[in-house]
């Protein structure tokens, strides 16, 4: 599971066989440019990669409002898998894969406890390099920030079942478009 913490979004690869439909990549064909200028992007057949998702710290000002939020990866085996790029070379969409658990603490108060995070994700980005949509089968974790959440409270989640985000283009907005499957807020069950 693709934790991208830096992003407040935990996940793993097994969520982009659901958008895309098989786990395997297409062949390697460009896709046409399209009439309006638009970027062109094509298949590609790259390998694993390792993902490590690692620690981070999130402020209570962005997600649970009165205490900071430590996320720690304990235990982690997360792949990546970029399976298609824009013709500038930056990933298209990329699948993210495997076990990840994630102690979450309370760093005012010390009350903390483990979470499962090894669900599948797949992101796929503008030709910038910022998130466009993210498509998780979970459990994954999934910040969703103060001012910048719609479709949910700001609070940080492990989201179970099918999600799906969207970001606009300088992912100063994020919008849950898809909620199938019980979502887990953290921040409430660490106060």
């Amino acid at each position: 599971m693709a934790m991208r913490m830096s992003h407040g979004v935990a996940a793993t690869i097994g969520a982009a066989v659901l958008a895309v439909g098989t786990a395997q990549a297409a062949p390697a064909v460009a896709a046409p440019r399209a009439n309006d200028g638009t970027p062109g992007w094509h298949w590609v057949n790259e390998g694993w990669e390792p993902a490590p998702q690692g620690d981070n710290t999130l402020p209570a000002a962005r997600y649970c409002r009165t205490f900071d939020l430590e996320l720690d990866s304990i235990s982690e085996d997360v792949r990546s898998k970029v399976l298609s790029r824009w013709d500038n070379g930056k990933p298209k969409d990329t699948y993210y894969t495997g076990p990840l658990t994630v102690r979450a603490e309370n760093l005012t108060t010390g009350k903390a406890k483990n979470y499962d995070m090894g669900g599948d994700a797949l992101e796929s980005d503008y030709p910038t390099g910022n998130w466009h949509v993210y498509r998780t089968h979970g459990p994954v974790g999934i910040g969703m920030p103060i001012g910048a959440s719609r479709g949910m409270p700001a609070s940080y989640y492990v989201m179970d079942g099918y999600h799906v985000l969207r970001f606009n283009a300088d992912n100063t907005e994020r919008t849950l478009t898809v909620r199938r499957g019980p979502e887990t807020d953290i921040c409430a069950a660490l106060r």
